[in-house]
């Protein structure tokens, strides 16, 4: 074998080889491409070894795109959750304002049920001393001699008159007896009489 069919032959194996790495290389990259490797860890080993063009550095942008993402993902999460709060304490505040008005409303109340009291208590001790008066008033009237009985009532109010022959009427029935009260009646002037035997009869009087 000639020098020339030598060279021939040894450029032939160089490209032959050149062409598998190109091939393998290629196929690398594709693969790596697919999902289906990963060559930078398949490279790793050998990576100072390697030309430039061959090396394949991390996918920096799509990194950082991926955590701008992830970022305003996150900081649309806060954001929702910041309106939830807000929309919660809005809520709460209108509760407690409502608490607020029905607590006052109840102080008003119970201040209104208090003056009711004292002046429901105020009109009982009146009408139970009124009572009272009247009581002595009509057993006054009963020990009086008729006559100026009849005077004195002649003069006074026709519902405080009312209310002594009535009390006269009701001491009388309960200690089985008599009343006088139509005697004082007949003893009265007729008008008068009539006036307050015609308001006795009448209801309320």
């Amino acid at each position: 074998m000639n020098i020339g069919s030598a060279l021939t032959n040894l450029i032939k194996t160089i490209f032959l080889l050149l062409l598998i790495l190109v091939i393998m290389f290629g196929g690398i990259f594709w693969f790596d491409h697919l999902g289906l490797i990963n060559y930078r860890r398949i490279i790793k080993p050998y990576d100072k070894y390697l030309p430039s063009f061959m090396k394949r550095g991390e996918p920096a942008e799509d990194l950082l795109l991926l955590e701008k993402e992830f970022l305003n993902k996150r900081e649309e999460i806060m954001r929702v959750q910041i309106k939830e709060l807000e929309l919660k304490e809005q809520e709460l505040e209108t509760r407690e304002l409502a608490f607020k008005e029905k607590e006052t409303k109840l102080k008003e109340d119970m201040t209104g049920v208090e003056e009711e009291k004292k002046v429901l208590s105020e009109k009982l001790r009146e009408y139970d001393n009124y009572s009272d008066n009247i009581k002595k008033q009509a057993e006054y009237f009963t020990n009086m001699p008729p006559p100026a009985a009849v005077e004195r009532l002649s003069q006074l109010d026709d519902l405080l008159a009312i209310d002594i022959l009535r009390q006269i009427d009701k001491t009388a029935e309960e200690a089985g007896r008599m009343s006088v009260v139509p005697y004082f009646l007949s003893l009265m002037d007729p008008k008068k009489a009539a006036t307050i035997q015609r308001k006795m009869t009448k209801v309320g009087y």
